[in-house]
């Protein structure tokens, strides 16, 4: 099973204007904005991967070799667009959605055969199923958990404020890193 993003979402986790401001850099000031967007890139996706989770939303494909008895997605799943599978002929067929059901809730989200269905049978090769969907909490910032947003900008400070960077290992620090126990997804 390989879980890619297809493209990277179309905003960042935390907005250039609050870093700014979490830094005391004046709005007005565009010096510094290419360095700290990478920065808030760099840290948001560091974040992500210690709680696999997508903060904001962004199309994503999971590509397996047979259909599982039920295919993970990442969390939070927003939606799923489509579920394609290679028939037993060789040929690349859409399931109709009321084949499967989508568990959107549970994180992990889920997709399983509907109620009465099974998984129809693949061509014997890899990467015969793939599907697309979306991960994320929503399409701005205003949407990512506020222990994420303060994870990010916490981090950012750390970086970027040369007195932050004497006392990292601090109690402080230790905080900053506990700010994500409660996002991560286990199983």
């Amino acid at each position: 099973m390989t879980t890619r993003q297809v493209s990277p979402p179309d905003v960042m986790a935390v907005t250039l204007a609050d870093a700014k401001a979490q830094l005391r850099i004046d709005s007005d000031d565009t010096a510094f904005d290419s360095q700290l967007s990478i920065w808030i890139a760099g840290i948001t996706e560091e974040a992500e991967h210690a709680t696999g989770r997508a903060f904001v939303n962004r199309p994503m494909r999971v590509t397996l070799d047979a259909f599982p008895d039920a295919i993970r997605l990442s969390a939070p799943t927003f939606s799923v667009e489509r579920l394609k599978f290679v028939d037993v002929d060789g040929q690349e067929q859409v399931l109709d959605p009321v084949d499967y059901f989508a568990d959107t809730v549970t994180e992990p989200g889920y997709i399983v055969p509907a109620s009465g269905k099974a998984w129809p049978a693949t061509a014997d090769r890899v990467n015969v199923v793939s599907v697309d969907y979306t991960a994320g909490y929503g399409s701005d910032a205003t949407t990512v958990p506020s222990s994420a947003k303060l994870y990010i900008l916490a981090r950012l400070t750390e970086q970027w404020d040369p007195i932050v960077k004497e006392f990292k290992e601090t109690v402080k620090s230790n905080f900053v890193g506990r700010l994500l126990d409660n996002l991560k997804v286990y199983g």
